[in-house]
């Protein structure tokens, strides 16, 4: 992973490092380089097809299903525009690895690690939130979800606080990690990602303030008018990068 940092992130280990999601890195960053070329020509043609509002307020649009490896999106965080639902928790955890390249703008990305209060002492760890667990239930239906609030809290501590990854650059996540992407408003950022297939084991988890409660939500389509303004910020953002950035480049980050 090659991020600008931001003040102090601490390094991500553990999963990152298995071979396995090494392996999926690997196979990832393949992918998207096969992908790149006819991906960023769909973004300015404006035919990336029909785009869903992720509840975290980012819009994500299917490129390919990659057999033995996992689904391809273009994820859009439009400057001045996000369609997320109200309270969602922002910070979660996937049941699958996530590898990212950034195409245009800047992504923004935090994540952290759960922290045991003492056996002597239960209360929030120094520079630890405590925060509710939420679970997301699968449904079997594209676009439809349901969050399930357990009763259940956890402490977490930042371990990568809003590091910086510029168009040309890469990220991931590994399955169990939980994170946030801390993307202002005002900004702009476009990313061709990979979702692994489902980890045996792991699932869809959520960290919130609690209260929230379970419900059933349908994805927001995104609308004509809305892709074509990502269509135009898209193109803004590519052309004003410098050469060589991933929206130019076919060239593949070599994630190791």
């Amino acid at each position: 992973m090659t991020p600008i940092p931001a003040d102090e992130p601490t390094a991500i280990s553990g999963p990152g490092q298995e071979p396995a999601h090494l392996r999926f890195l690997d196979e990832a960053a393949t992918a998207t380089g096969d992908l790149l070329a006819g991906t960023v020509a769909a973004i300015r043609a404006g035919r990336l097809g029909r785009g869903l509002w992720h509840p975290t307020g980012f819009a994500t649009f299917e490129i390919a299903q990659v057999p033995a490896l996992g689904l391809v999106r273009v994820h859009f965080w439009p400057d001045g525009l996000r369609r997320g639902l109200p309270s969602h928790p922002s910070i979660h955890q996937h049941c699958f690895n996530l590898y990212s390249r950034v195409l245009a703008g800047e992504y923004r990305e935090s994540q952290y690690g759960a922290v045991d209060p003492s056996r002597h002492d239960p209360r929030v760890p120094p520079g630890a939130r405590r925060l509710r667990v939420y679970q997301v239930r699968p449904t079997g239906v594209m676009g439809k979800d349901e969050l399930y609030e357990t009763g259940e809290d956890l402490n977490v501590v930042p371990t990568l606080r809003a590091a910086r990854f510029p168009a040309g650059t890469w990220h991931e996540v590994p399955v169990h990690t939980f994170h946030a992407t801390p993307i202002a408003r005002n900004r702009f950022c476009a990313t061709l990602a990979v979702l692994s297939l489902p980890v045996p084991g792991a699932a869809d988890v959520l960290l919130g303030q609690p209260g929230g409660g379970s419900s059933v939500s349908l994805r927001r389509v995104v609308s004509d008018g809305e892709q074509e303004l990502m269509r135009c910020q898209f193109i803004a953002a590519a052309d004003s990068a410098a050469p060589g950035s991933a929206a130019l480049d076919t060239g593949s980050p070599d994630p190791r």
